[in-house]
């Protein structure tokens, strides 16, 4: 039986997203709802490019810090939008 792959969710930690909160996002394990973090792998890493797109992220008004989940770009990322972001994706 083969498992359900987990959906992956980077959370940036490069200068910028690491100072405006990055860091406090790999703490997932203190605010996500507990039904969920068997369904998603984290990972932290190191930039996703975000910074340096002009208009940020999206071509919208986007900063630090910056989320990836599968292959969508999310900026002024917090505990509480992630936790909201996840559940959706499930």
């Amino acid at each position: 039986m083969k498992k359900k792959d987990k959906i992956l969710v980077k959370i940036c930690v490069g200068t910028s997203c690491f100072v405006q909160g990055g860091a406090d996002l790999l703490l997932y394990n203190d605010f996500l709802n507990p039904e969920l973090l068997s369904k998603f792998e984290f990972e932290g890493c190191s930039c996703l490019g975000a910074c340096k797109k002009v208009g940020g992220a999206t071509g919208e008004e986007a900063s630090a810090p910056f989320v990836m989940v599968n292959g969508k770009l999310h900026g002024n990322m917090n505990p509480e939008k992630l936790n909201k972001l996840l559940m959706e994706e499930v």
